[in-house]
């Protein structure tokens, strides 16, 4: 059996959102790896928030891990993932971003492993279309990705690219995607 990774990429509007989440979350059965646009400068300040405030564990980046036990990663800077021997890095890369982090570079580093595991990806509130290029190479390698409805998005930039590129396999109000990752 693969081990599951959720990949969450969010920007305008995220933050209260994903504390939201995380927050809701009780039993995990996946790693979560979280991408949320901020200047580098203010993602330690919420990562500190999110690990006052929730009852799950997580871990920033940088770090190396085998993705044996269900966790959740929130990038601390701009992030790529590489694989050394049976484990996997996540480690800094500033390289041309056009974000910090930049979610494409995240998900497009992560290709030469996907099949290795089984991916979901969720493509939350935001301004722009991050995310949808390395959800799109990705899914050509067995990914499923969703999309936040417009309803439930206070930015409505992201998801609207996702879906509009025909990549997304589904639309998911934010309850329903609380729901979905509990059952991952």
């Amino acid at each position: 059996m693969k081990k599951k990774i959720l990949f969450i990429g969010a920007s305008a509007g995220g933050p209260s959102l994903i504390k939201e989440l995380l927050k809701s979350i009780t039993t995990l059965g996946c790693s979560v790896v979280i991408a949320q646009h901020m200047k580098e400068e203010v993602l330690p300040l919420f990562i500190n928030d999110l690990a006052e405030n929730v009852s799950i564990d997580l871990v920033a980046t940088p770090i190396k891990t085998d993705f044996s036990l269900p966790s959740v990663i929130v990038c601390s800077s701009s992030t790529i993932i590489r694989k050394e021997a049976s484990s996997y890095i996540f480690e800094r890369d500033s390289t041309n971003q056009c974000y910090t982090p930049d979610i494409n570079k995240l998900l497009n580093s992560f290709v030469p492993y996907a099949s290795e595991f089984e991916i979901s990806i969720f493509i939350m509130t935001g301004i722009g279309c991050d995310g949808v290029d390395g959800a799109k190479n990705l899914k050509e390698l067995g990914a499923k990705v969703y999309v936040q409805d417009e309803e439930s998005s206070p930015v409505y930039g992201m998801p609207k690219a996702a879906l509009e590129s025909g990549i997304a396999d589904g639309i998911l109000t934010f309850s329903e995607f609380k729901n979905y990752i509990q059952s991952f």
